[in-house]
């Protein structure tokens, strides 16, 4: 199995989606949330790094992680800011932010690889992409006791965002 990102549901193809292992998931998702957690200062960054977050295949299942960027927690008034932001988590994650917090080291051959198609599709996103209901729609699902309604908390260890499943590096 594997997992797909894609841009608003559009075919398959090298240049409109990611593919990647399960396994491969795993890291990617990993160097974001670390990334993510670092770098995130407004409500709607650290809502974004929650969602990435919660790809979590531990939880979740293998192979059923996949996502449309259009689908991502956007907001129209914060959109620019945001999409900035998410830029700045990808070149944190080239960067290697955090990566001394894993108990692996990260094939980054193929993690530059899977950030480059990331970015691409993030770079495609304007905010007449966002489908509004699905902010309305991801935080309505949130229980009360969702860490995106109790302040963001952090794991202890990893200082990443927890997410309903807990941490996401804790979990992989």
């Amino acid at each position: 199995m594997s997992n797909i990102i894609s841009f608003n549901g559009t075919e398959l193809s090298d240049t409109d989606s990611l593919i990647m292992s399960n396994g491969g998931t795993d890291v990617f998702i990993n160097v974001l949330a670390l990334s993510g957690s670092a770098l995130a200062q407004a409500e709607s960054e650290k809502r974004l790094a929650v969602y990435l977050s919660e790809k979590d295949q531990s939880a979740v299942g293998r192979g059923c992680v996949g996502f449309d960027i259009a689908e991502m927690p956007w907001n129209k008034s914060t959109f620019e800011n945001d999409k900035k932001f998410m830029i700045g988590v990808i070149n944190g994650a080239r960067n290697k932010i955090g990566w001394e917090k894993l108990d692996y080291s990260p094939n980054t051959i193929i993690v530059l690889q899977y950030l480059d198609i990331f970015e691409s599709l993030i770079n495609k996103m304007t905010a007449e992409e966002i489908k509004e209901d699905f902010l309305i729609k991801w935080l309505s699902e949130a229980s009360m006791t969702d860490p995106v309604n109790r302040g963001f908390p952090r794991c202890k260890r990893h200082n990443t965002f927890l997410t309903c499943f807990g941490c996401q590096i804790c979990n992989s």
